[in-house]
């Protein structure tokens, strides 16, 4: 026998050359990318074992978006998953990719139909249509291609997400699954966040260390009050261990120093209590006075001095504050000059990647400020046309839609309170979005706002079903 005959009894010469293949790859990649690419083999069997289990691809994807942070600042904050690979995509991006091609063929193979995103699936064709519409308008006013790519990829992950949900969550013991996922991860970010605060090593604002400023956590943390809240108003089982992390959920928020979630959290805890009390009186007595314990406790946690972080961040939300801040007078003289923009295109905007003119004086400017506006609603007109305000508003209503017919209709105490919460939460989103552009801008917190909405329309068919 010769020696490039010989080889194992029973195994197939096609299986040694795929071998001897895979193993010459490595040593090429690892000549040119150095060590490092020697992670491929893991990667590759990772991305089979993933294959073959597509929920728990798309809980990988949405729990690594929601954990690892963008700022290298920020507490335990993993910037490598958004860095880009030498093929341009970066880690998140392939983990998405991983996840669709795992959807694809789990449905394929199982000669099921893809199921679509049900009443939010207009409003997605319409995110497509603005994207497309918006990157024509910026190739023809000569942005360049990697802006172009850029925007688009923020904006991919509305559209995708939802559809990767609503094929992986079917049952209502799914359904329950997700919130649980759901409510680990706004409580794991909770306890990092708070621990980040009390040792000094989280990112530090107005001189004081905060919790999170990125919005992705604090959206999730206040999801996850609004439903403890409306749980209790509507009185669904509520496992202890979620019960016992609200005063966690309420401290992480209350030291983020944003105040936009500050104040989107108390519109939607005042709507929750006002749509699910049924008796009125003795009951919302006891929810208000576990809010105000827990937000005295969260408040207990700094020094209470008139001269405190966390007091001067509460009393700039007065109105007299604002002429006096750099930052908020910064804001308003951004919206006149985005205005001024899109009177003068109110079609087309000005195309993903496009910058506005500051024709109105500034303050204070900002690096790559002229391709941001603080209200989401006036960044998507800007950047996709009337079409793209059109989008956005279609998707949020569609959210807030649905959420309401989950609340009114699902015959479950605890699927009803999500309802309710989602109704809330995606209210008070619209509300926080009025002075600062998240959805369809930061990558993260729109892969958060998807996976939320895909859940709401597996909420809503469950709800709507035949009894």
């Amino acid at each position: 026998m010769s020696a490039l005959s010989m080889r194992a009894p029973g195994l197939p010469r096609a299986a040694v050359a795929s071998a001897a293949a895979a193993l010459a790859l490595v040593a090429l990649a690892a000549l040119r990318y150095g060590p490092a690419a020697l992670a491929l083999p893991l990667a590759a069997v990772g991305t089979v074992a993933l294959l073959q289990r597509p929920r728990v691809a798309v809980g990988l994807v949405i729990g690594v978006m929601v954990l690892c942070e963008g700022g290298g600042g920020d507490f335990l904050g993993v910037t490598a998953m958004y860095d880009p690979l030498p093929f341009a995509l970066t880690p998140v991006e392939c983990l998405l990719g991983v996840a669709v091609l795992a959807v694809l063929v789990d449905r394929l193979s199982s000669e099921e139909s893809i199921r679509l995103a049900g009443p939010l699936t207009v409003p997605l064709v319409l995110v497509v249509l603005a994207t497309a519409a918006g990157a024509v308008t910026g190739h023809f006013s000569g942005v360049d291609n990697e802006a172009l790519i850029f925007g688009g990829r923020q904006l991919a992950w509305l559209v995708l997400v939802p559809l990767l949900v609503v094929n992986v969550i079917e049952t209502e013991r799914q359904v329950r699954g997700a919130l649980a996922f759901g409510a680990a991860l706004a409580l794991a970010k909770s306890v990092v966040g708070v621990i980040g605060v009390a040792a000094g090593v989280g990112v530090v604002v107005e001189g004081a260390t905060i919790t999170y400023y990125e919005p992705t956590a604090n959206w999730l943390v206040l999801l996850a009050i609004l439903a403890v809240v409306a749980a209790v108003m509507l009185r669904a089982r509520l496992p202890l261990w979620v019960l016992l992390s609200s005063p966690l959920l309420v401290a992480s928020l209350a030291l983020s120093f944003r105040r936009s979630f500050w104040i989107g959290a108390a519109l939607g805890i005042l709507l929750v209590i006002l749509l699910g009390s049924r008796t009125p009186g003795r009951r919302i007595a006891v929810i208000a006075g576990l809010l105000l314990a827990a937000a005295v406790w969260a408040l207990s946690l700094q020094p209470l001095q008139a001269d405190a972080p966390l007091v001067k961040r509460a009393e700039s939300l007065q109105p007299s504050k604002v002429e006096e801040n750099a930052q908020d007078r910064y804001r308003i003289d951004e919206l006149k000059n985005v205005t001024a923009e899109i009177r003068r295109q109110p079609i087309t905007g000005l195309g993903l990647g496009g910058q506005w003119t500051a024709r109105h004086p500034l303050g204070v400017e900002h690096e790559n400020g002229r391709g941001y506006t603080h209200v989401v609603a006036f960044w998507w007109w800007m950047k996709l046309g009337i079409m793209g305000l059109l989008a956005y508003l279609a998707v949020m209503a569609s959210c807030m839609a649905m959420g309401w017919q989950v609340w009114r209709r699902s015959r479950d105490p605890l699927l009803s309170a999500t309802g309710l919460a989602l109704f809330c939460g995606f209210l008070a989103l619209s509300l926080v979005e009025t002075v600062g552009s998240f959805t369809g801008v930061d990558a993260r917190f729109t892969a958060l706002v998807g996976a939320v909405g895909g859940l709401a329309v597996v909420l809503r068919r469950l709800a709507l079903r035949p009894a």
